[in-house]
């Protein structure tokens, strides 16, 4: 396990259906919940669900629009997007935003829906 703070230059950093991701850390450091600081200038071109996590976004900056179970919800600086685990979602928007999965994400609970076409992609 890692130490309790850790800094952007240790987080492993990938880039997921336009979106840059940096994972500060994974179930083996904290199994209650990861944190997740993300990038994108158009969103995340895939809808999917995952069956155990609840996902939670602090938008830091930008403006966007998430789909959650095929209704749509805008969003902007300083708003948090709560999407219960098992609930169908994606996003458009170019934001910066931290995400926060409990219990922390495992890939083999997530789902594929289907890809998405975004503006400007």
């Amino acid at each position: 396990m890692r130490g309790p703070v850790i800094p952007k230059t240790d987080a492993f950093h990938l880039n997921k259906n336009g979106v840059d991701m940096w994972i500060y850390n994974g179930k083996e450091d904290l199994p209650d919940a990861a944190v997740v600081y993300q990038e994108t200038a158009t969103g995340h071109a895939e809808e999917f669900r995952h069956a155990k996590s609840a996902f939670v976004f602090f938008i830091i900056e930008g403006r966007g629009e998430w789909v959650i179970e095929d209704e749509s919800f805008p969003v902007k600086p300083h708003d948090v997007v709560i999407v219960p685990a098992g609930k169908k979602f994606y996003y458009r928007g170019n934001l910066k935003q931290v995400c926060v999965t409990a219990p922390a994400w495992e890939a083999e609970y997530e789902e594929h829906i289907r890809n998405v076409t975004l503006r400007g992609a």
